[in-house]
């Protein structure tokens, strides 16, 4: 028996059930390309499942019952929040696809999954106003010597450019072009790679790290630790926390997804600025104009014009 550590505690599996989780999770990164962590995540999922439907026996998909599936995912979804609750059918939807394309299940049992209803852009998304933004940025600059000047460049990024929290963190020294001034940014999430203007105050920030803030070292990577060995962040957690302590020192607080914050803002500035959706989705990074249509609803004074009259009013 082997065992394999989840969630912050041991759960026991069968050694053939291990060895279908490290099959699994290579298939996701090789053949379907995911993102690390995105594999990491579906195969969390599988494990608990397995955990459930054969703990340390030997694996049996022949056994495997629709039922099964739904009171796993009930089961799961019951103590997540909100759209949290979806992970659970997402990541055994997964699972089922992987075991019809090694041919042990037929298709079919997905049906089985049970799915929240869900209404496309129900939520308006959060975002910040225009002087708050502008506080934030500012605020960051209170920081002591190295760690001011980083987090300053950081926060003005994303806040001019609607950069993804991984996107900052695995900028390079070679994504910045300063004659033309402009930033490619390498996408994780997309696989794909886009041009972005290099605006003056983020140039001059960058700038200013680099030259009093950015310790010597051999690593091409922007942002490092401001201890040593100085290494670069690991991924985007150490971004989030650097905005989410600039929202707190200004008072902004209970904020969800505090880095996505002021990507939400940037597009919803660049809206009310006339931008059109196609351009809002090129400097995002959006595979589809459908994920930006999202902002249209932040665009009050423009709604009100095609908004109708409610009957009571009516004449």
């Amino acid at each position: 028996m082997t065992k394999t550590t989840i969630s912050g505690h041991q759960q026991a599996l069968g050694v053939d059930a291990v060895q279908f989780l490290h099959d699994f999770g290579d298939y996701l990164t090789r053949v379907k390309g995911l993102a690390p962590n995105t594999a990491k995540d579906y195969c969390s999922w599988a494990h608990r499942f397995l955990a459930t439907f054969c703990r340390t026996a030997a694996l049996d998909w022949s056994a495997l019952r629709g039922s099964d599936l739904a009171a796993f995912v009930q089961k799961e979804a019951s103590r997540l929040l909100r759209n949290g609750r979806e992970a659970p059918g997402r990541g055994l939807r997964v699972l089922l696809r992987y075991l019809v394309f090694k041919g042990v299940i037929q298709d079919g049992l997905q049906g089985a999954i049970p799915r929240r209803p869900r209404w496309t852009h129900v939520g308006l998304p959060r975002h910040l106003p225009a002087a708050d933004t502008e506080r934030v940025v500012a605020g960051a600059l209170e920081g002591s010597g190295r760690k001011g000047l980083r987090n300053h460049a950081i926060l003005l990024l994303l806040a001019r450019t609607g950069l993804r929290a991984h996107e900052v963190a695995q900028l390079s020294l070679d994504d910045i072009d300063w004659t033309q001034g402009t930033i490619c940014v390498r996408s994780k999430k997309t696989r794909t790679e886009r041009k972005l203007p290099l605006a003056h105050d983020v140039g001059e920030a960058l700038s200013n790290y680099l030259k009093y803030g950015r310790p010597a070292c051999s690593f091409r990577t922007i942002f490092l630790r401001v201890i040593p060995p100085f290494d670069p962040f690991t991924g985007s957690a150490a971004v989030c926390r650097i905005v989410r302590r600039a929202l707190t020192r200004v008072g902004i607080l209970n904020t969800p997804a505090a880095a996505h914050l002021f990507r939400h803002s940037a597009a919803t500035r660049m809206l009310r600025g006339g931008a059109t959706f196609k351009e809002i989705a090129d400097v995002m990074g959006h595979a589809s104009i459908a994920t930006t249509a999202i902002y249209a609803k932040l665009d009050i004074e423009a709604l009100s014009q095609v908004a109708m009259q409610w009957p009571e009013n009516a004449p």
